[in-house]
């Protein structure tokens, strides 16, 4: 059985990140920072942003649960909403929920891009975040920046914009962020670790915008939440640049293969800037659960359609020889 449903890298941690996390191990008895000044202070360098500007937790999700709290917080209606296009993330439902805040869904365009128009109309005296991302999960999708300064710019003052950029290392020609802050003050871009880096273990996440932006949310900060291992780690992995282009452009090649092989098949695959496909409708769904039947788990969307994770090219020559099979047997 392969599993595809969680978008995990296909890859282990790039060598010199499991040198240093080998030897990490030998310190395993110690505690990490008390909070993570250390590896925000790395994060920021990377980003060439003041340290202030930047939020780090155990996760892309441990960093949202923040910012949301920070939101919810500052609002003055005792019904908060969160705007978010739908299917997305399962983890904002679940948040949202913990929160005592209702979800408002608006939907993709038939290409698997948020309809913008339509999640700009659902916000609401009551809204309290709208939570986009790009590149879209599930579709891997993206927003053109055109159209996502336009957006940010007709969103009303004070609604803070979270900006999931979970597969942004995915994505080609990604927006100039220090001029989408110029649009609007109140985005803040959420990022993390657990993607093309290859650390989904290690638990590590961060997300940077303006210092005031990020003010609530650092405060949210969970003492010794980030591990050691994460503050290990994240430092190797960002110095390790070339080499993770190098992993990139394998999932790139990967990923072409495996929709060139559905789409020989008679799937419809949409465009893809992530290390994931998606195959709308129905017959996606259908594709899916016959995946499943030869044991390659992907995402099932419901009423939606079927996500399915870039794998290694072992199983996706076993996925395609398989499928071959099948449709010689039918």
């Amino acid at each position: 059985m392969a599993r595809c449903d969680l978008n995990e890298s296909a890859y282990p941690p790039l060598p010199t990140v499991a040198t240093a996390l080998a030897e990490q191990a030998r310190r395993a008895h110690r505690y990490p920072e008390f909070l993570p000044d250390t590896l925000r202070a790395a994060i920021a360098t990377h980003l060439g942003v003041d340290p202030a500007a930047v939020t780090v937790g155990a996760g892309g999700t441990a960093v949202a649960f923040t910012i949301l709290q920070d939101c919810l917080t500052r609002t003055r209606t005792r019904r908060p909403r969160i705007s978010t296009p739908v299917p997305t993330f399962d983890g904002f439902a679940i948040l949202a929920r913990m929160l005592g805040a209702t979800i408002d869904p608006s939907p993709l365009t038939p290409s698997g891009i948020p309809d913008l128009d339509a999640l700009l109309a659902g916000i609401g005296p009551d809204t309290a975040a709208v939570i986009l991302c790009s590149p879209h999960n599930p579709t891997g999708a993206i927003i053109g920046n055109a159209e996502l300064r336009a957006f940010l710019r007709a969103v009303p003052a004070g609604i803070r914009v979270i900006l999931d950029q979970a597969y942004v290392e995915y994505q080609e020609n990604p927006p100039d962020i220090a001029q989408l802050l110029g649009v609007n003050p109140d985005l803040v871009v959420l990022r993390t670790f657990s993607k093309a880096y290859g650390l989904a273990g290690v638990r590590a996440g961060y997300a940077f915008g303006l210092p005031e932006s990020i003010a609530g949310s650092r405060g949210r900060e969970i003492p010794f939440a980030v591990s050691a291992a994460a503050e290990c780690a994240v430092p190797v992995a960002l110095a390790a640049q070339r080499e993770l282009t190098s992993r990139i452009e394998a999932m790139r090649a990967e990923r072409d293969r495996l929709i060139g092989a559905l789409s020989a098949l008679g799937g419809t695959v949409l465009p893809s800037h992530a290390n994931f496909v998606y195959l709308p409708g129905d017959d996606g769904i259908a594709l899916g659960r016959l995946l499943r039947s030869i044991g390659i788990i992907g995402k099932e969307c419901p009423e939606h359609g079927f996500r399915l994770t870039v794998a290694d090219i072992r199983t996706t020559d076993y996925l395609v020889d398989a499928l071959r099979l099948t449709a010689q047997t039918a």
